[in-house]
C-alpha cells in the first residue's frame, strides 16, 4: 500500500506541470493578429536615424568637399521622407503612408535650388541661404514625425464595407473610422 501512495504521489507533481504546459502551448494568443503599431513606430524612427547617422557621418567626414557635403545632407534628408512609408508599411497603409511621405519629400526636393545657387551651402551658405534650409529640414523632420506617429493610430482606423439585403433593399453600407 505504501509503494501506491509514493506512486500516486510522484503522478500528481507530474500531472499539474504536465497539464500547465500543455495550456501555454495550445492556448490562443490574447493579442490580436493584427500588425503592431509599437513595430511600425519602432521601424519608422530607425529609418529617420539611419539616415541621421549615414547622412551626418557623410557630412562630417567630407569637410571641405562641397559635393560630398550636399550629398550627405540629401541623404539625411531622405531618410525624413522614407519613414513614414516605412512605417506605414508595417501596418498595411502604404498610401497613408505615401501621402505622409510626400511633404518630407517635397521639403527634400526644395532645397535644391539652395544648393544650385551655393554648391558650399551646409558650410558656408549665407544666412538667407541657411535660413530656407534649416526651415525645410525642420519643415521635413515634423512631417516624417507626424507621419511615423499616426502609422501608431492605425488600429483605430478601419473601414468595413458590408453587404445590404433585404426586402426591396439592395446595396452597400460603408462605416468605420477613417
Amino acid at each position: 500500500m505504501r509503494a501506491s501512495r509514493c506512486n500516486l504521489a510522484r503522478m500528481r507533481s507530474l500531472v499539474f506541470p504536465a497539464a500547465l504546459t500543455a495550456a501555454i502551448l495550445v492556448a490562443p494568443t490574447a493579442r490580436a493578429d493584427g500588425p503592431d503599431p509599437a513595430v511600425a513606430f519602432a521601424v519608422g524612427a530607425a529609418t529617420v536615424f539611419a539616415g541621421f547617422v549615414v547622412g551626418g557621418t557623410f557630412i562630417a567626414t567630407n569637410q571641405g568637399s562641397a559635393t560630398k557635403t550636399e550629398a550627405g545632407w540629401f541623404v539625411l534628408e531622405s531618410g525624413f521622407s522614407i519613414a513614414p512609408l516605412t512605417s506605414h508599411a508595417v501596418v498595411g497603409e502604404w498610401a497613408r503612408g505615401a501621402a505622409f511621405a510626400a511633404i518630407p519629400t517635397a521639403t527634400t526636393l526644395a532645397t535644391i535650388p539652395v544648393f544650385q545657387i551655393n554648391g558650399a551651402g551646409v558650410e558656408n551658405g549665407t544666412l538667407p541661404q541657411q535660413r530656407v534650409m534649416w526651415g525645410l529640414f525642420v519643415a521635413g523632420l515634423a512631417a516624417s514625425m507626424a507621419g511615423v506617429i499616426d502609422s501608431v493610430f492605425s488600429p483605430g482606423r478601419a473601414l468595413h464595407v458590408t453587404p445590404v439585403l433585404g426586402a426591396g433593399n439592395a446595396g452597400v453600407a460603408v462605416g468605420g473610422a477613417l
